[in-house]
């Protein structure tokens, strides 16, 4: 008898053989059997995993939500500052970078093929003259990179699947991230592929077996002196009348065995014995650690985590790294050297990704408001309210009146005595 594709008896002796408690070697088999149907994880099958799917939509919808500005170091009382740039050609640019993709889309589907890629790629459409005008993304699966060995230059040529046409560096916009090759970026999928193919073999385990209602296997057996079946047909045919009798929400029919057979013998898998639900747990840790996505993200949670470190890190250790990334591939990219030699800068804006609860939110903006690090006006900015007049003190600094600069003397009462501890009013 057969059961997904594979031989009840083979299986029944690699139980008794390997200890029926360790399911890895049961989900290897399961792997070896479904590799026909799943064939190789691909940067574009791998979505069927869900700590992928999870791992790419966390990460792809908070880029998506930061905005991108262009900004014009400057410097204001002797220190570095920036200015935004909101009419620079390159910030229209990045507001619509086609006509066919809004900046959430465009930042969305960017980051989502970064993340699962390790690369990306942008035709840079200029029209006629002037500056770039269009960002037209091309799929890095027909996109290939080549170096000049005596220029060091790089070439990439695009395999539209109906023709094929090289473009030199100038033209394409490459975001990458760690190469073997030095140029191109590597896939983390790729590099894991046999710990996401696990995975999907063990969701697809799990939805196979309990679409057939978590009947356990079952062996049958002849009773002592009858010979069996004459013929694999008879066999084959009594197989298959089986499965259809009972498989799925059949199972609960009465069931009469045919003449000189005994009863069949059940080999269940306890998911807690098996350790099902361990080695899934495991291979999302696995997943999460190969693309430097905090365990919590993808579900995988334990009393010890402290979810809002976890936020923290998550935009430390992940977003941040990817941003970083596609900065410093739109300043080499996008900006004239003129551009890069006067000290315009792109920067993505993190706050909302960054951004903590209201009440954590306004306690610290009150702190940085009442020890003079921040304005009204500052503040309703990050608030995204507008501002207030100057009138009103929309631009006022603060600092508390029993506070002095070190080294300062004491302020002076009217009587001439210098009043204790910098106290800003009489006792």
């Amino acid at each position: 008898m057969k059961l997904f594709g594979l031989e009840i008896r083979r299986v029944m002796q690699g139980l008794k053989e390997e200890k029926q408690n360790q399911f890895e070697s049961v989900l290897q088999r399961i792997v070896a059997a479904q590799q026909g149907t799943l064939g190789p994880v691909t940067p574009e099958s791998c979505m069927q995993s869900p700590t992928v799917h999870a791992i790419v939509t966390a990460v792809s919808r908070r880029i998506a939500l930061s905005p991108v500005h262009v900004y014009q170091k400057t410097t204001s009382n002797g220190r570095d500052a920036k200015e935004k740039l909101p009419d620079h050609p390159v910030a229209r640019l990045l507001a619509r970078p086609n006509s066919f993709q809004t900046r959430a889309d465009y930042w969305g589907d960017a980051a989502s093929r970064f993340l699962r890629w390790g690369r990306y790629f942008a035709f840079k459409s200029r029209g006629t003259t002037g500056p770039i005008r269009e960002l037209l993304p091309m799929h890095p699966q027909t996109v290939s990179v080549k170096q000049d060995p005596k220029t060091w230059a790089l070439t990439y040529r695009w395999n539209s699947g109906t023709d094929s046409q090289d473009y030199q560096q100038s033209k394409i916009h490459h975001v990458r991230g760690p190469s073997r090759d030095g140029f191109t970026g590597d896939s983390p999928v790729e590099d894991v592929q046999q710990a996401i193919a696990l995975e999907i073999a063990a969701e697809s385990f799990g939805a196979s077996f309990f679409a057939n209602g978590a009947t356990p296997f079952l062996v049958f057996n002849f009773l002592a002196g009858i010979k069996g079946f004459k013929t694999a047909e008879e066999e084959k045919q009594f197989t298959e009348d089986f499965q259809n009798a009972f498989n799925g929400s059949k199972r609960f029919r009465a069931m009469l065995n045919p003449p000189g057979m005994d009863k069949p013998t059940p080999i269940a898998i306890e998911n807690d014995k098996a350790q099902f639900l361990q080695t899934r747990e495991y291979q999302r840790t696995v997943i999460a650690g190969a693309f430097g996505v905090p365990p919590h993200l993808v579900g995988s949670l334990s009393p010890a985590f402290n979810v809002e470190q976890k936020d923290g890190d998550f935009s430390l250790y992940v977003a941040m790294p990817i941003v970083q990334t596609f900065e410093a591939a739109m300043e080499r990219d996008l900006l004239t050297d003129a551009d890069r030699s006067g000290g315009v800068i792109i920067r993505f804006n993190l706050d909302s990704v960054l951004r903590a609860d209201f009440k954590s939110r306004q306690e610290g903006l009150q702190i940085q408001r009442q020890n003079g690090a921040l304005s009204p006006n500052e503040w309703r900015e990050i608030e995204g309210k507008n501002p207030i007049s100057d009138e009103d003190g929309g631009d006022d600094y603060i600092r508390p009146a029993n506070m002095v600069v070190a080294g300062d003397p004491l302020p002076v009462k009217p009587n001439g005595a210098a009043r204790p501890n910098g106290q800003g009013a009489e006792a």
